[in-house]
């Protein structure tokens, strides 16, 4: 029996990327066409403003198709010679009619997101948190590829229309012979290369999407196109390294940056109070962020070469829960956040990266289970770092790689984290 399945489209995404990309207006059967091979559709929206030029034509198409238009009026203000269009208020109803659906009609199982928005991540998150598999159809050059890592599939505009042509032109056509995985893998990691483009997975596996149309890294053996790269990496062919927060990849002939800036050490030879580059770069010391304050804005300093004022005060005092970026423990955390916390990092595999940890924490963010900014994780992790509930740990992540990473541990037999993982 098929899945009931939903569409919304933020037409006015995919009306103007269709355009900017391909010259042309979407195709709105192909999209129906690709959706109904994920379920049965139950409902199809699409929303735009509707008296605007470039739209107003589409209402009847979309009519006789069985998507109903769905009108959001366009805000305007004055900024220099000309109006500038408040585009937000079309995201906002499509996410709130979305996530009205989600709760009137738990039956359907499988949701269709037509656009390249990545302001609809949160949405996205949402659908998969309920038990509901996201789809993402969007043009790939315009689709956020951060977009594209959390949805569980995306579908290349250009590839199904792609596939809507060849089946029309399938006994005129010999079939091409299929490309390989690998080599498109290289190619693409070259043309970000050539480009001066970010070369995280999500922007690779983009590339490879506009490359051969699609891709799914579990057509060829693998569950996440991660343990794809990782295969090509063991093979020779590309070479990946932690960096920003994100995993970066490279090709064999080029220099590889050390982990987030550190030199390769073994575990003895890290220093084990300095927090990680990465994480004292995201930390935002001062002021205060959604009602937290940040012990650090409070400190002045003297004149250059001059030490602050209670610096030696500081430097006598043994360790406290406050951490380096001047993020309290005990006092910016309930000792329920701090347990969850340790709890949740405790739960991933021993030692973690930065990525890892980071991720976890917010995911509990996006839970609700605890409510902090990025700034505010990044506080959280120096601050972990500082106080030895983290310990550095300098490792290969897989026995063929070709470059050591910063990982961390949780110390549970640590005072601070036993004390955490106590407390009720």
């Amino acid at each position: 029996m098929q899945e009931d399945l939903a569409i919304f489209m933020d037409w006015e995404n995919i009306y103007i990327s269709t355009v900017q990309e391909y010259k042309t207006k979407p195709n709105v059967s192909a999209i129906l066409e690709k959706a109904r091979e994920y379920g049965r559709i139950v409902s199809a929206s699409a929303y735009a403003d509707w008296t605007d030029g470039d739209f107003r034509s589409a209402p009847p198409t979309l009519y006789s198709n069985g998507i109903s238009p769905r009108y959001i009026s366009a805000r305007y203000f004055p900024g220099g010679r000309s109006h500038k269009r408040r585009t937000n208020s079309i995201d906002v109803m499509l996410a709130v009619e979305c996530s009205d659906f989600l709760h009137n009609h738990p039956q359907v199982d499988t949701y269709v997101l037509v656009t390249g928005d990545g302001d609809f991540i949160p949405l996205v998150s949402l659908l998969r948190s309920r038990g509901k598999k996201v789809v993402v159809i969007g043009v790939s050059e315009a689709t956020s590829y951060h977009l594209i890592e959390s949805a569980d599939h995306f579908i290349s505009y250009a590839s199904l229309v792609e596939e809507d042509r060849a089946a029309k032109q399938k006994d005129k056509e010999a079939e091409k012979p299929k490309a390989d995985p690998y080599e498109e893998l290289v190619r693409a990691v070259g043309a970000l290369k050539k480009n001066g483009s970010t070369r995280v997975l999500g922007q690779v596996k983009q590339r490879m999407i506009v490359q051969l149309g699609s891709f799914d890294e579990r057509n060829v053996g693998f569950k996440k196109f991660k343990d794809f790269v990782v295969e090509a990496e063991r093979r020779g062919l590309v070479n990946t390294v932690d960096e920003d927060l994100e995993l970066q990849v490279y090709l064999p002939d080029e220099k590889i940056p050390e982990p987030n800036g550190e030199a390769e050490a073994s575990e003895a030879e890290i220093p084990d109070a300095k927090p990680q580059k990465v994480t004292e770069d995201l930390v935002r010391s001062g002021g205060k962020q959604n009602g937290r304050s940040s012990g650090g804005a409070a400190k002045k300093k003297d004149e250059p070469g001059e030490p602050a004022k209670d610096e030696k005060a500081t430097t006598e005092k043994p360790p406290t829960s406050s951490g380096a970026g001047g993020f309290d423990l005990e006092e910016d955390l309930t000792p329920y956040e701090l347990r969850t916390i340790c709890e949740n990092l405790g739960g991933l595999r021993q030692p973690a990266s930065m990525v890892e940890i980071f991720g976890s924490i917010r995911d509990l963010d996006d839970r609700g289970e605890l409510e902090l900014s990025k700034d505010e994780i990044a506080e959280v992790i120096s601050a972990m770092i500082s106080l030895d509930f983290l310990k550095k740990v300098s490792a290969k992540p897989y026995k063929e790689a070709k470059s050591r990473m910063v990982f961390y541990k949780l110390e549970k037999n640590s005072k601070g984290v036993k004390e955490a993982l106590s407390a009720r």
